[in-house]
């Protein structure tokens, strides 16, 4: 298509993550995430199923990741997808992905990706990143670690893409404003209205109005699959009622460690930063001291460049040569020692040394379930979770939820209508979620129901996408 922008979505418009939108002009083309889609129901390569040599093969035919031609190696598609072109075959001038921020459901694909083609990753991304795999908890690889960071502006070709740093308290959370000779595209990305988040956003939708959008490419995982399009949700930027803040939530978690007379068990999302600052702040507020399980004080040391505390669970045969550097870099924490003086105490447990809580079976114990997975009852591993700590005696807490309202890390429903207000684009493309017709169903602006591998074009006076055949 000669001098018209065509967009392309390869998957994750009707699933939680999985997103990968594809912009080309002329001979260049720019990708916009690289995840798969988040379904803990049915995760095959969940690591427990061992991985073949040739494993982008095996992801490919079972969906895992989407069939897109010029991204994958040769040597990983030869002889059994000829009808996938490989990067070396592809006749492409330039192309390039671009990472919003480090959850699996945005870049597990990434390392999948042939060296031959650029993927950019901020540098904080990248350390989170690099400590993952070298403790066996990264993304599955076969371009080294060969990844460029994002810069405030750049070009593929004559598409231009401008960052907005949502958050820069972890990796960075990223939205991406996509300019090319006759067409302007925003990708939200996931947004996030809490804490610095709200006035990052609020910055972000004052230079998209003075841009004149003409297509916002936005989110929607709060409309979930339960939500019937003929509920209606009135549009608003400030959290709903019964939602609590950010500021909230480390109040709450505050008064239930300070408040526990005895120990007390946390868990959160190891790719996230900002949860180490918050529960390192809660741990000091409290006088009390946290501990981590190896893996995760491998990556706080890369990230923070500080030593911590660390105990080593009971889960390994031998002793691996990462965990021996962890050690002799950070203080060890022993369970006698933690058993001896429980209220000194936060430690660390995630889902993989579950069994570990079995220790402490006799002493009085608090188990703070935060962003750690498995997250909700759609995970069949909760089940698993909360049967060792009823098996423990231990008490259970879900950070995000009490009394006095729940906190969600994604816009909700409400917020996402009001931003999408705010923003004006000429059109609202609805992805990452898996209830559009909700989502549609709410919307008071012009939008398009985009479908999966079909390739549009902008059809400005009828003011929507139109379908083509890329030639």
């Amino acid at each position: 298509m000669k001098d018209r922008t065509t967009i392309t979505f390869h998957s994750g418009l009707d699933t939680i993550g999985g997103v990968i939108m594809e912009v080309r002009y002329n001979d260049c083309r720019a990708f916009f995430e690289a995840g798969t889609a988040y379904n803990p129901a049915f995760d095959m390569f969940d690591g427990k199923v061992s991985l073949r040599r040739n494993f982008i093969s095996d992801y490919l035919w079972t969906g895992e990741i989407p069939k897109i031609d010029g991204i994958y190696r040769k040597e990983d598609i030869a002889g059994k997808y000829p009808d996938l072109i490989s990067a070396e075959d592809f006749q492409i001038t330039d192309q390039a992905f671009y990472i919003t921020h480090l959850h699996l459901d945005h870049m597990r694909l990434m390392g999948m990706i042939s060296p031959l083609v650029r993927v950019h990753l901020s540098n904080p991304a990248k350390i989170i990143e690099k400590a993952l795999e070298e403790v066996g908890q990264g993304v599955e690889s076969v371009r080294g670690f060969s990844y460029t960071d994002i810069p405030d502006e750049s070009w593929v070709g004559d598409i231009h893409v401008t960052r907005f740093i949502l958050n820069d308290d972890s990796y960075q959370d990223y939205s991406f404003l996509i300019e090319t000779p006759d067409l302007t595209i925003h990708h939200t990305g996931d947004v996030f209205v809490y804490g610095k988040y709200e006035q990052n956003i609020l910055n972000e939708i004052k230079c998209l109005n003075e841009k004149n959008v003409d297509i916002l490419v936005c989110e929607g995982t709060r409309f979930f699959s339960s939500m019937k399009p003929e509920e209606k949700v009135e549009p608003c930027f400030s959290p709903p009622e019964g939602m609590i803040t950010f500021d909230r939530l480390k109040d709450r978690i505050r008064e239930t460690v300070s408040g526990y007379p005895g120990l007390i068990m946390f868990d959160y999302y190891e790719r996230e930063m900002s949860d180490v600052l918050l529960f390192e702040e809660t741990a000091k507020s409290c006088n009390r001291e946290l501990v981590y399980e190896p893996e995760s004080a491998h990556i706080v040391n890369s990230f923070f460049g500080y030593r911590v505390n660390v105990m080593i669970p009971d889960t390994y045969e031998e002793i691996p040569e990462y965990v021996k550097d962890v050690v002799s870099h950070n203080r060890l924490i022993t369970k006698d020692m933690v058993i001896a003086d429980p209220t000194h105490y936060m430690v660390q447990n995630t889902y993989s040394t579950i069994l570990e809580l079995l220790d402490y079976r006799n002493v009085q114990t608090l188990y703070l379930h935060h962003s750690g997975p498995p997250l909700g009852d759609f995970d069949p591993k909760l089940k698993k979770m909360k049967k060792i700590i009823e098996l423990c005696n231990m008490d259970y807490v879900k950070t995000y939820f009490g009394e006095d309202g729940y906190f969600s890390p994604h816009a909700e429903t409400c917020q996402i209508l009001a931003y999408i207000n705010m923003v004006n684009a000429r059109l609202t493309v609805p992805c990452h979620s898996s209830n559009r017709a909700a989502m549609e169903a709410n919307l008071t602006v012009p939008y398009y129901h985009a479908q999966h591998k079909k390739t549009y074009v902008y059809d400005r006076e009828n003011n929507t996408l139109k379908e083509v055949d890329y030639e």
